[in-house]
């Protein structure tokens, strides 16, 4: 075989090696590294659309009135141009505690003498929700989000680590906007005689939408928030109690100093009204002598993964 013959057959499987060399990179540092940007693109979408969501949940308790908000999730990512495969998410949303947050019940009579019968109220609890975005699968880290208790968090399932996402450490967490927006007492209106004749108790109550707890995919998901008001009046109310409950201590030590806060300013302008801590740190109540008209206004949240 002559020289002439050999040069081409070298040339060739020169150039062949270059070319399984340059895919070999390809697959084996390109691609990873492109699908590991696109997914840390698409988490940081995730962290803002978890983040715009808490502040709309904070707006639906503060206007406390029929409206509905929605913020997209993406629930997939991974993609770029030379590889369009997607990882996969979900969405759910569920109680946070299987007892209530807030309870309330109320005495009241039919007529404004003191002989006629009292009545107590049914109980008319309120809720929490937690909602979550966790991977299914992933091209980077196993990293989601989670809402809980006003806070948002970082979850890496894979090293099962939880890690608040506005503040260094868990110790720095506060709960104090939450737990104040939850319950409040209005006194709205005054006797002649000074004393209160109308108080009005503002509950916020937020719970799943049962018909859309979760989703999964990788495709485009969202974050719905429905919110409407209700209503109940309660003449010749003569006792308001109001107990707390909630699994994680701290959040429930927040909630009940700004009930007694509430509780207390309540008294300071209200003659009437006198307070007793029936159990120190979980129930209160209020009596009004002379009886006056109880208002309880309850802006029912609802969570939706859609």
């Amino acid at each position: 075989m002559t020289d002439d013959a050999v040069a081409p057959v070298v040339a060739a499987m020169l150039i062949l090696a270059v070319v399984v060399t340059f895919f070999a990179a390809w697959n084996a540092y390109y691609v990873p590294s492109m699908k590991a940007q696109s997914e840390i693109t698409h988490i940081r979408e995730v962290e803002s659309g978890f983040l715009k969501f808490s502040s709309d949940i904070n707006t639906a308790i503060s206007l406390k009135d029929r409206l509905e908000l929605s913020e997209p999730i993406p629930l997939g990512g991974g993609d770029f141009t030379f590889d369009p495969g997607r990882s996969g998410w979900a969405l759910k949303a569920w109680n946070a505690s299987p007892d209530h947050i807030i309870r309330i019940n109320w005495t009241n009579r039919s007529e404004p003498e003191p002989t006629a019968p009292a009545h107590q109220s049914a109980d008319h609890s309120t809720g929490l929700v937690k909602f979550s975005s966790p991977p299914v699968n992933n091209f980077w880290q196993e990293q989601g989000y989670v809402w809980s208790y006003g806070n948002v968090f970082v979850n890496n399932t894979e090293r099962n680590l939880v890690t608040p996402l506005n503040v260094p450490a868990m110790t720095d967490l506060t709960y104090d906007g939450l737990a104040r927006s939850l319950v409040g007492l209005e006194p709205r209106a005054y006797s002649s005689s000074g004393d209160c004749s109308l108080i009005i108790v503002n509950m916020v109550n937020i719970t799943p939408d049962q018909q859309h707890t979760r989703i999964s995919g990788n495709g485009n998901g969202k974050l719905v928030l429905k919110s409407t008001v209700g209503s109940e009046t309660a003449v010749n109310t003569s006792s308001l109690n109001i107990s707390i409950g909630s699994p994680v201590q701290s959040f429930k030590t927040t909630l009940w100093n700004n009930l007694t806060a509430a509780a207390e300013d309540i008294v300071a302008v209200c003659p009437n009204a006198r307070l007793k801590e029936v159990i120190p740190g979980e129930e209160i109540q209020l009596t009004f002598n002379p009886n006056l008209t109880l208002v309880r206004k309850t802006t029912e949240i609802t969570i939706g993964a859609y």
